[in-house]
């Protein structure tokens, strides 16, 4: 199987190019020299040189904070880049599978959403990434699968493990907020994911993310408990609200994603976020206690 993939230098796809191609899936992954989404007329061209099966979508501005002072840079990725690509897989006759995020929803909730609860994006990211979704669906009729994730981390780039092994190592203390909930999603499980939906015809929208709901602090809790024999020595991990960090965009308060519908796509549970923190530092040369 064939797989056009946009984004491939980000920490996603990273991980769906290295494990497609463990897989034996056949990905073709352009960078940004190669091909610009924004430009309908290239993304077209590449689509029709390729013949791809299916197409995957994981290129986004992800600058959350940036986004609010740069709202025409984000809608131009995110929503006009996906409808680019969305109009290539229709025209290739290509599956098409689009990676959103939970920062479409406004974070009062308070219970694992749904895919058919209300959105309300509460950030200029959130609102680009939401028009992304919607330009997917007008453009194939329903017919493409948006996958909304959260939290995601990997051993590529920048994310919210590295930063705090970065502190652990550099701080005695840090500040963490606990009153943000969500749920950690490991790269490495969510383009395995990906890859299976390759292979499974669905269509619609998809929340795909790590197993269990818990705070920031309580990520970074984990994360050094983990790496602690590695350490050599002790970081006090303090407890704080997000109103001591003022940031320019607001996050929401819970935006933990119910993966029920996934669970049944494939036949199996989404990987327990603690498992993927462990296997991601697995992988980043830690030795992990059972």
């Amino acid at each position: 199987m064939k797989i056009l993939l946009f984004g491939g230098s980000g920490q996603l796809g990273y991980e769906i190019t290295s494990r497609g191609q463990d897989l034996n899936f056949e990905v073709v992954s352009p960078v940004q020299s190669e091909v610009d989404i924004t430009e309908r007329e290239q993304v077209q061209t590449l689509a029709e040189r390729v013949k791809p099966d299916v197409i995957i979508n994981s290129a986004a501005y992800t600058a959350v904070d940036k986004a609010e002072d740069e709202r025409e840079a984000a809608f131009s990725l995110n929503q006009d880049g996906a409808r680019n690509v969305a109009y290539a897989a229709r025209s290739s006759g290509a599956r098409f599978i689009h990676i959103s995020t939970d920062y479409v929803f406004d974070g009062n909730s308070r219970a694992p959403l749904t895919e058919n609860a209300p959105t309300h994006p509460i950030n200029v990211y959130g609102e680009s990434k939401l028009a992304g979704e919607r330009a997917v669906h007008e453009v194939l009729q329903g017919k493409g699968l948006v996958v909304r994730t959260s939290s995601l981390h990997g051993q590529k780039g920048v994310n919210f493990v590295h930063t705090m092994i970065k502190l652990f190592k550099e701080k005695e203390r840090i500040q963490v907020v606990d009153d943000q909930f969500m749920s950690p999603t490991w790269a490495g499980w969510l383009a395995e994911a990906l890859l299976d939906m390759c292979r499974i015809r669905c269509e619609g929208i998809v929340h795909a993310c790590g197993k269990g709901v818990i705070s920031w602090h309580e990520f970074a809790s984990a994360i050094y408990e983990d790496i602690r024999p590695a350490l050599g020595k002790t970081v006090d991990v303090q407890r704080t609200s997000a109103a001591n960090f003022p940031r320019p965009a607001k996050r929401p308060h819970y935006s933990a994603m119910d993966t029920t519908k996934l669970s049944k796509i494939l036949g199996r549970e989404s990987l327990g976020w603690r498992e993927g923190l462990r296997r991601h530092l697995t992988e980043l040369g830690y030795t992990i206690d059972s």
